[in-house]
């Protein structure tokens, strides 16, 4: 049973409005607030958003508090939703692919929310990346990536690359693998909020407008004292927490339709 069309317009015109009001508090507000109260903000609109999609939010495990200092979250890449079903939780500095930068209206957002953006298709831009990471964690910042460099349908975890994790290393930070798992509204794991192949924005929103019910957890499992390992093991040992969690009740997923597609395959931010 999918929702009916007219509240999923409903829905749109409340998700169009919620995003025009979160622009104007962006571009007037933040510039005046400290740390922690742009964090609390975007956790609030965060919130709302997945309220507004009828998504519930369920984060399990020892999270880290709204502000955590020189932490770095790493997480599996299911959709462009990842972003704030994390921020709704724990508010971070996401990495990002550059052409999200130029979305309207959301690359925008994205990045006068701290968003840092790289392009992977050009070998040395990690460089640069890794330095404002590197900066990030020194002042104080939480960051958040996608260690698998693309979007799965969520009901598996593709290897972790390495190369955004040196950062944390050479920061001594602690490094927390979140496991993110998507459930219909009967309790099967769905993969109506994945953004795979070459499925657009629109056709991926139409997809979440038209589920009743969906619920996400954020499994925080233990984290992990990133000087302790090397960039390479440390990887490892983040992809094998997160994927025997994904995994542990992968029976009850409902079948991809898509399964044997590819993912894309450059997109490290919550936006594929």
């Amino acid at each position: 049973m999918k929702t009916p069309r007219l509240l999923r317009a409903w829905r749109s015109a409340r998700l169009f409005l919620h995003l025009l009001l979160g622009l104007t508090e962006v571009a007037l507000l933040f510039k005046r607030r400290d740390a922690a109260s742009r964090a609390r903000a975007i956790a609030r609109w965060s919130r709302r958003l997945c309220q507004i999609l009828g998504i519930e939010v369920e984060a399990r495990g020892d999270h880290p508090e709204l502000v955590p200092t020189n932490t770095v979250l790493v997480a599996n890449h299911v959709s462009w939703l990842d972003i704030f079903v994390m921020n709704a939780v724990c508010p971070s500095r996401f990495v990002a692919k550059s052409e999200v930068r130029r979305w309207p209206l959301i690359g925008w957002l994205c990045h006068r929310t701290g968003t840092l953006f790289v392009a992977r298709e050009r070998r040395h831009d990690t460089v640069r990346v890794n330095r404002q990471i590197a900066h990030a964690l020194s002042s104080g910042d939480c960051i958040a990536v996608f260690p698998e460099g693309s979007t799965t349908h969520g009901l598996d975890v593709a290897s972790f690359n390495a190369s955004l994790l040196q950062p944390a290393i050479e920061a001594g930070a602690q490094l927390q693998p979140i496991a993110l798992r998507y459930y219909d509204q009967h309790g099967l794991r769905s993969t109506a909020a994945a953004y795979v192949g070459e499925m657009s924005l629109i056709e991926s929103m139409g997809l979440l407008l038209a589920e009743p019910r969906m619920r996400v957890t954020l499994d925080y499992l233990p984290a992990l004292a990133a000087q302790e390992y090397g960039r390479r093991e440390l990887a490892q040992l983040a992809q094998q927490r997160i994927a025997e969690r994904v995994r542990s009740d992968i029976e009850l997923a409902v079948a991809a339709p898509e399964a044997s597609q590819p993912a894309n395959g450059d997109d490290i931010s919550p936006s594929r």
